[in-house]
């Protein structure tokens, strides 16, 4: 089912917690609702339910206006962070609910539910209560409940918040494949960039009520359409001053009113000046730490007055606090009035190339 919102708003007294946002989701697709506590995440899934009414603006599924439907004909599937489960039904039962609602044959319940408990891996467990499965069982129970009536639209609500991460980390995997499989739209909320990352088809990013950014995880990692996108979605550090920076001489020129620059620390090359690919457009600096980050070495380096977060990897020689480097900063995310500017190091001759995209 494709759903749309066209300049949703949502007013409490004086607190706009939505802000003439709009977005169109295609049929089928899994998206990640990302965003800062507050930001505005959760009343939008509300709205879209129809738990909670727009202040302005319309919400059309499948082309058509729904703003004026409650809940229950929205054909929608909800899933919460807290299970909700039944405590004195059995997990069959539980599966089962919306089934009932809908005045099923008992036939075709059992038959429905038998096919959900298979495909959430829950089979044989269909007589045990909520309370002698463990959380990630439990909340496979609230997915298939929210599944059972066969929902056009899925709705979760920080669905992972209340598992331990290993638990967490192989549900992810498991309702991507799930979602594949079903072809159902599906939308959840998280404030976690990692699980929105690895599992979504596409990230919509809120904060303060507006819609930042709308993409793949890929697009909106690479291209950052705000400077709220780009501190919020993986590392990134400010530069106060990009004249600071060896290579980037054109774009200080270029500058107009006000800006902000941002750096990756994948986006910097650390080490001897014989291990540099492009020495001569590298500057020279000094370690300030060294910190063991798992797959990397997170070093911090001090480039004239600017201090920067750099990935050292451990295939080049080990840094020391102290040592002399050459900081070979490779691209840099320039954000001006007029549009966002991923720029790379002039220095590296015939590798230098401008990349422009513009946001509102």
């Amino acid at each position: 089912m494709q759903i749309q919102a066209r300049n949703l708003s949502k007013q409490f007294g004086a607190f706009h917690a939505v802000d003439d946002v709009s977005f169109t989701i295609g049929s089928g697709q899994l998206i990640g609702l990302l965003g800062p506590s507050g930001g505005g995440k959760t009343t939008i899934l509300r709205m879209l339910a129809g738990l909670e009414a727009p202040t302005s603006g319309e919400i059309r599924f499948e082309g058509a206006p729904v703003n004026h439907l409650p809940p229950q004909e929205r054909g929608i599937g909800f899933v919460f962070q807290n299970y909700a489960l039944f405590k004195h039904m059995d997990i069959f039962d539980n599966i089962a609910f919306g089934l009932a609602v809908q005045k099923k044959g008992k036939r075709e319940m059992r038959d429905r539910v038998q096919h959900l408990l298979e495909l959430t891996g829950l089979s044989g467990l269909g007589s045990r209560f909520p309370h002698q499965l463990s959380g990630g069982q439990r909340q496979r129970v609230a997915f298939a409940r929210a599944l059972a009536p066969a929902p056009q639209l899925l709705l979760l609500d920080e669905p992972f918040a209340a598992i331990d991460a290993k638990v967490r980390k192989e549900l992810r995997q498991w309702l991507k494949e799930m979602i594949r499989q079903l072809g159902v739209t599906s939308i959840f909320v998280t404030h976690d960039q990692e699980e929105a990352v690895e599992v979504a088809d596409e990230i919509m990013i809120v904060s303060k009520g507006r819609l930042e950014q709308k993409g793949t995880p890929w697009e909106v990692y690479k291209h950052p359409a705000t400077p709220f996108v780009a501190r919020f979605i993986g590392d990134s550090m400010a530069v106060q001053d990009v004249r600071a920076l060896k290579g980037f001489e054109r774009a200080a020129a270029n500058l107009q009113g006000s800006h902000q620059v941002f750096i990756r620390p994948e986006s910097i090359e650390l080490g001897r000046e014989q291990e540099i690919a492009y020495p001569h457009a590298a500057a020279k600096g000094e370690v300030k730490s060294v910190q063991f980050r798992g797959n990397v070495w997170q070093v911090e380096v001090e480039v004239g007055p600017q201090r920067l977060l750099a990935h050292h990897s451990f295939e080049k020689s080990p840094l020391q606090i102290g040592d002399e480097v050459a900081v070979l900063v490779h691209q840099i995310h320039l954000f001006d009035e007029r549009a966002t500017l991923l720029v790379e190091n002039e220095l590296k001759g015939s590798d230098s190339r401008w990349q422009q995209r513009s946001f509102g």
